[in-house]
């Protein structure tokens, strides 16, 4: 099999463009800080690798995403450098330039980017439970480099060569990702840094419980949160500054929760009704913000989400093509 390419940039394309390209696999949207995209995809035999470099965006597979696409492979993230946070959904944890993280795309997973630069490869689960076959346990586990620099080594050694890598090379290189990645998980133990992870998860499981149950209340805001689950502000804080803090979490379930029944087909609600039931102190305000994340205003998004279309002149929307390959690639891994 030969090797496949493609390149992507948002200067062509756009944030439009980047939530074409990633739909097919994850939930997309931009944060607060500026975006930019340039991704650099190559599959050659049994292995996907990406090289990305991103600023401002954030990604999530939630359960329901995850029963939709049926996904079943292993994806290996190596951080290159800048700010990257990553892991099973509220248990996401900073990475340091130089740690690679683990994903089964069988499970819920999410991640925020403000500027990082990242190698991605995608591998099928025979492929790497072959070689460790407890690997789905470590979904959402950070390897720090300590234990896994060769294994950062090899995945950006195979980023640089990717597009003149010859396909006769492709299992043999899997083969060496894999053994690379169980000997990284075998020195993985329990420490008190695990320790302290676990309670400060529980402690943030609590309270965006609290948030949850409250999202749809406008008067929801950090001293609230701070009584209902039982914390001090600044302990909240701390718990919510790795995915950009209490109130920017408020901001996004709202529009998740918005976005999700404006894709309902039988949601027949109008956009302020809507707005309102979802916590919104105001049209224009979730307006903004729901620009601002999803790239249209609500109402087109509707629309747009009901009714796809073609770009124009029948021409497919920036980035569908490389979506439809993106998704190819990853189901062959199966």
């Amino acid at each position: 099999m030969s090797n496949q390419s493609f390149t992507f940039t948002s200067e062509a394309d756009g944030f439009e463009g980047y939530h074409a390209l990633y739909s097919v696999g994850t939930d997309v949207a931009a944060t607060d800080g500026p975006f930019r995209a340039r991704v650099e995809a190559h599959r050659f035999g049994p292995i996907n690798v990406f090289e990305r470099t991103l600023s401002g965006v954030r990604h999530w597979r939630d359960g329901a995403r995850v029963r939709r696409d049926d996904f079943d492979h292993f994806v290996i993230q190596y951080l290159r450098s800048g700010t990257y946070y990553g892991g099973s959904i509220d248990a996401e944890r900073r990475l340091a330039p130089g740690d690679v993280i683990l994903f089964d795309m069988s499970r819920p997973q999410r991640s925020r980017v403000e500027t990082a630069s990242t190698v991605t490869v995608s591998l099928s689960r025979k492929l790497v439970e072959a070689a460790a076959p407890e690997a789905s346990r470590y979904h959402g586990h950070i390897l720090p480099e300590a234990v896994s620099g060769l294994l950062g080594d090899l995945m950006g050694s195979l980023a640089r060569r990717a597009a003149a890598t010859e396909p006769s090379t492709a299992e043999s290189t899997a083969r060496a990702l894999t053994e690379l990645l169980a000997g990284a998980l075998g020195q993985v133990r329990p420490d008190d840094e695990a320790s302290s992870a676990l309670i400060a998860d529980l402690r943030r499981r609590r309270a965006e419980a609290f948030i949850e149950a409250r999202l749809n209340d406008p008067s929801l805001d950090v001293s609230m949160v701070a009584r209902g689950a039982g914390l001090s502000r600044s302990a909240l804080y701390r718990l919510f500054e790795p995915t950009g803090g209490v109130a920017y979490h408020i901001l996004t379930r709202r529009l998740e929760r918005l976005s999700a029944a404006l894709r309902n087909p039988v949601e027949a609600r109008s956009i302020t009704t809507l707005t309102f039931d979802h916590g919104f102190a105001s049209e224009s305000h979730c307006s903004r913000a729901f620009r601002g994340t999803f790239g249209l205003p609500p109402g087109r998004y509707r629309a747009e989400m009901r009714h796809p279309r073609a770009g124009t002149l029948g021409q497919p929307l920036p980035g569908e093509s490389a979506a439809n390959l993106m998704s190819a690639w990853s189901r062959a891994l199966a």
